[in-house]
């Protein structure tokens, strides 16, 4: 029996849907089989920026280091005011070029405010806590983030004392990034306005 044209419509979709979740899968198993090795190492520093819940958006950096120099380092960008993790990054370099390069160019780029040192607990606490808060409000954070978060291991990392609040002024606040087009704003606004109410967010177009 031939297929109407509806019907040929939403095979082609759910197609395309198994091939984009196949990619995703593929995506999360290769950054897990790169991070895998590097998890019996100790870690080196967490750093964020000091600035971090005033700016609203900042880079966490991970890092666990090998007895022979080589530094792994996992990236994350954290939107601590609206969408959680919004990038990651994996990347191993030998500790030089990890000190005297790569931080370096993660400082200039939040215009050289200073870092300040976490413990693994308090960077594994601030992260998560900002996907939690972004899930709430409707917003699924980067699709490589779970695969990222397994670079903290499965060893107990102590007690966090710290506490961190999200939003801004008590409410969720977006802030369009030079990523986002005005189509992908609109999306976010219309999602806030399901999950909070008009006038109960703030939006910085």
């Amino acid at each position: 029996m031939a297929l109407t044209e509806k019907q040929k419509q939403k095979k082609a979709k759910n197609k395309k849907q198994k091939r984009s979740t196949q990619t995703k899968s593929n995506s999360a198993q290769l950054l897990l089989d790169k991070i895998s090795p590097h998890l019996e190492n100790p870690f080196y520093e967490c750093l964020m920026p000091n600035n971090l819940f005033e700016a609203g958006i900042g880079n966490i950096l991970v890092t666990r280091i090998s007895d022979k120099g080589e530094v792994a380092v996992a990236s994350f960008i954290v939107d601590v005011y609206c969408l959680g993790v919004k990038k990651v990054l994996f990347k191993t370099m030998l500790l030089p070029e990890y000190e005297k390069v790569f931080k370096p160019g993660i400082l200039e780029s939040h215009g050289n405010y200073p870092f300040a040192k976490l413990k693994p607990a308090c960077a594994l606490k601030l992260i998560t806590g900002a996907v939690e808060y972004a899930k709430d409000l409707g917003f699924n954070s980067h699709k490589d983030y779970h695969s990222l978060k397994s670079f903290f291991g499965e060893q107990k990392l102590g007690f966090c004392w710290s506490r961190y609040r999200y939003g801004k002024d008590k409410m969720p606040s977006y802030i369009k990034g030079p990523n986002e087009s005005t189509s992908d704003a609109n999306k976010i606004i219309v999602t806030l306005e399901k999950s909070c109410g008009a006038g109960n967010f703030h939006f910085h177009l």
